[in-house]
């Protein structure tokens, strides 16, 4: 199954190998997490995890087509 990862400015950033969108082929099962690995993102490195417009957990299983934005990480001070 596919699965697109959106990244925020902030993750590519962090991780300059990463482009804007990158599509993962996954296993069926497979979670949120699995894709996050998939392209090398360490965990913790992420903030918050959409589907659309819904917010989405790392252990959460994804289906085919899911489009992931990840954001990153929110600090103040």
């Amino acid at each position: 199954m596919k699965v697109t990862l959106k990244l925020a400015r902030g993750i590519r950033e962090l991780y300059e190998r990463l482009d804007e969108e990158i599509e993962v082929s996954l296993k069926e099962g497979a979670k949120v997490k699995d894709a996050l690995a998939a392209v090398g993102l360490p965990e913790g490195s992420w903030g918050i995890l959409l589907n659309g417009e819904r917010i989405c957990r790392v252990d959460e299983e994804v289906s085919d087509g899911w489009i992931i934005t990840v954001l990153p990480p929110v600090s103040g001070g």
